[in-house]
């Protein structure tokens, strides 16, 4: 967007644009946090140097935090530093010129490390700030983090944090946002589920909060808050911007043990809200393509069908991709996808070894190797791409086996593979399972190496650390430098644009993962 002068928005007023005050006050500053204490975040993809990657979108979790609160009459800012390139000193000083009442901290597993340091600084610098730390990692391990965080009042746990987070900010207002007066009221914080708080060094967790079953009821995300001249998606995952992400679903019904999503209550936005939304966002943006971050968006092939039927008729001329498990589509909804404007499907294909399916439990969504490869052909023969994850050093895996996976991956040939090493994040079944003593061995518990990429989990049938790099490398090298793979990428380039974007992607490759 463009500023009021007709030239590109400076970095300080994209940083003025995240502040949304009432009666010139912010109540409440989300934040999304760096993810390392430089302004260097390549490392997120576990190695150096990648940072030219970008891959960054708006952080949708506090984007419609914020635009609840600011229903409700709060005052609100939603900082996402990445994109901004701000540093934890940038930070600190941003939060002593703008004065918020609170910050609210969204953060992963792997950014734990930095977001505690920002944390030990705000309470050092701000001694009265009311800090509160949310996110994945806290709604998996919310316990770990409030053993471990001194500097954190209260951590909100409940993945539903719209309900949690109004409650906490209309009980901090009537203690006119005073941090001390309101952490001593023991009995009103004991009211609010979902938070986890210390009272005189005991930690207390109260009960969860409901669920939210109408996602209707929300607002749509606080998008006009964001840098949104600042994010590109990564170089091999989108065809036209302006791109937009979106989430239309919550939860997931599978039972995967590695996701810390596994058989959390599915639900999901009506489809005329979904359509509304993406209305909404091509008139306000000119968006042209939108990615759908659902975890398995068509777990629902009724919802699915209404909701490609209503975007058909709309005729936005908005394409889009989403993740799907192999055993929610069938040919018909492939077509009507299609035809919707979807170009790209990523399957969580993981493994097609049974045994290795079995212990991670995605036999539930895959079913077979057999079928993955019946929908693979349905999805090509619909004109979409088929994209797939696949994952190296599997609980109960040994070299022999991880082979195996990657002449699957081969077999199915998807446009686009991604081979990483399982992670058991904590708060899943499979890092409990490991820490009972199951599978092997954890090498690590540094939060910062959990992002995929780094040998955190060791299996039985591994030597070493070197041997898992070793053949995540191979799996890389087997299915990119196939002559066949060449071919058929060159064969796909159908403007400047998408060499490009394979550039940058081939380059990132072979420095990184080869």
């Amino acid at each position: 967007m463009l500023n009021k002068n007709n030239s590109e928005p400076t970095r300080l007023e994209l940083i003025n644009r995240a502040f949304a005050p009432i009666n010139e006050s912010i109540d409440i500053m989300f934040v999304h946090p760096p993810t390392s204490t430089g302004i260097d975040y390549s490392h997120r993809y576990g190695k150096k140097d990648l940072g030219e990657l970008k891959g960054d979108l708006i952080p949708l979790g506090i984007a419609t935090l914020a635009a609840y609160l600011r229903e409700h009459g709060f005052g609100v800012a939603a900082l996402d530093c990445i994109p901004l390139g701000l540093s934890h000193d940038e930070i600190v000083e941003t939060v002593r010129e703008k004065k918020p009442r609170s910050v609210g901290i969204s953060a992963t597993t792997y950014a734990l490390p930095a977001s505690t340091t920002l944390c030990e600084r705000l309470r050092k610098e701000f001694p009265d700030l009311l800090i509160i730390l949310g996110g994945a990692h806290a709604n998996v391990a919310g316990m770990h983090a409030a053993q471990n965080i001194p500097s954190v009042d209260i951590v909100s746990y409940h993945p539903e944090g719209e309900s949690v987070t109004l409650h906490l900010m209309q009980s901090f207002s009537k203690h006119n946002y005073n941090r001390n007066s309101f952490l001593n009221d023991t009995n009103e914080l004991k009211k609010i589920k979902g938070i986890i708080f210390k009272d005189n060094g005991k930690i207390i967790k109260t009960s969860p909060g409901e669920i939210i079953k109408d996602l209707d009821f929300l607002p749509l995300p606080a998008r006009d808050l964001f840098p949104l001249e600042k994010y590109i998606p990564l170089p091999n995952q989108y065809k036209r911007l302006p791109l937009a992400n979106m989430i239309v679903i919550r939860g997931c019904p599978y039972v995967c043990t590695f996701c810390d999503q596994a058989a959390t209550t599915a639900r999901r936005r009506s489809p005329q809200k979904v359509v509304e939304e993406i209305k909404d966002i091509v008139n306000k943006y000119g968006v042209k393509e939108i990615s759908f971050w659902d975890d398995t968006m068509s777990y629902h092939k009724k919802w699915m069908k209404e909701f490609c039927s209503l975007l058909i008729v709309e005729n936005l001329d908005v394409i889009w991709s989403c993740y799907a498990a192999v055993n929610t589509v069938n040919k018909e909804i492939l077509h009507l996808m299609k035809k919707a404007g979807c170009w790209n499907i990523f399957y969580g294909y993981e493994t097609g070894v049974p045994k290795l399916m079995q212990n991670i439990k995605t036999d539930r969504k895959n079913k077979s190797m057999d079928y993955m490869m019946e929908v693979a052909k349905w999805t090509r023969d619909a004109g979409i791409e088929v994209r797939g994850s696949f994952m190296i050093a599997l609980p109960g895996e040994n070299p022999e086996l991880a082979e195996q996976t990657i002449k699957d991956a081969i077999k199915l040939d998807p446009e686009y593979a991604q081979f990483s090493i399982a992670t058991p994040y904590p708060g899943t079944a499979l890092y409990n399972e490991i820490k009972q003593g199951k599978w092997g061995k954890l090498t690590t518990e540094d939060f910062s190496e959990y992002q995929g990429w780094n040998v955190v989990f060791l299996p039985e049938g591994y030597k070493n650390k070197d041997e898992v790099v070793k053949i995540s490398k191979k799996a890389f090298r087997s299915f990119y430098m196939r002559p066949r793979y060449i071919i058929k990428a060159i064969l796909n380039i159908r403007s400047f644009e998408d060499i490009k974007r394979y550039f940058v992607g081939f380059k990132a490759l072979v420095k990184g993962f080869i």
